[in-house]
């Protein structure tokens, strides 16, 4: 196997590496508690460090994969391609459905059309892989914020005061955390949203121009992203 070729792209960082480095940080500071774990982070070095970003790499998958299987037993199957499916039963969909059995000589599913959309207008939707690593990632955000549960109960449980100081506590923890499991579920449904339906409508757009406008737009979008 040649280890050169492997390297981390935008996806990897983002979307697995990050989140596993977050839940054996939470890990850390249910076994230690948050004061001994931000000394020992602090005086972490290089090599370590890196052996820690190694290690979150796995974890960073076994989280991806536990919130797609939690996700889709709780919300269906088809959750996450809840986009394609309402953007096939309008009228915008109906004409893609047709100019696809027009151009193939059959019907097709929601899930076929999508992969021959994608399939035929190549490199013309760039940004969909930014999207979909955002979609993942905020994903992976949503079931790190369950993951790290222990550890703020931990930190709470660390925290010395009066009654009142814990509730205070307690309940801005528990806003904070309402908030941002909100928000992160938000942005994975919308960021998923935004990577399949224009995937849909720029093949309408480049069944209606000719083909030479197309090779245009294709050598225009490399030419930018080159600089």
């Amino acid at each position: 196997m040649d280890f050169s070729k492997f390297k981390f792209e935008l996806y990897d960082i983002l979307a697995v590496v990050l989140p596993g480095f977050l839940v054996l940080c939470g890990i850390w500071v249910l076994l230690r508690g948050w004061h001994l774990f931000a000394v020992s982070l602090a005086a972490l070095s290089a090599t370590s460090f890196t052996a820690l970003l190694f290690a979150s790499f796995p974890i960073g998958h076994l989280i991806q994969e536990l919130g797609d299987a939690a996700i889709k037993t709780v919300y269906g199957e088809r959750y996450f391609k809840t986009a394609r499916d309402n953007f096939w039963e309008t009228a915008e969909g109906n004409r893609v459905s047709a100019l696809i059995e027009r151009e193939l000589g059959f019907k097709v599913s929601v899930d076929t059309a999508f992969d021959f959309c994608l399939t035929k207008i190549k490199g013309q939707f760039p940004r969909r892989d930014v999207f979909l690593a955002t979609a993942d990632f905020c994903r992976s955000l949503f079931v790190v914020g369950f993951l790290l549960l222990p550890a703020v109960c931990r930190l709470l449980w660390d925290v010395h005061g009066t009654r009142i100081r814990m509730a205070a506590y307690s309940a801005g923890i528990c806003l904070a955390l309402a908030l941002y499991l909100y928000l992160a579920g938000r942005r994975m449904i919308r960021f998923r949203e935004l990577s399949e339906t224009p995937v849909f409508r720029t093949y309408l757009a480049c069944v209606g121009m000719p083909s030479k406008d197309r090779l245009g737009i294709s050598g225009a979008a490399d030419a930018i992203e080159d600089e």
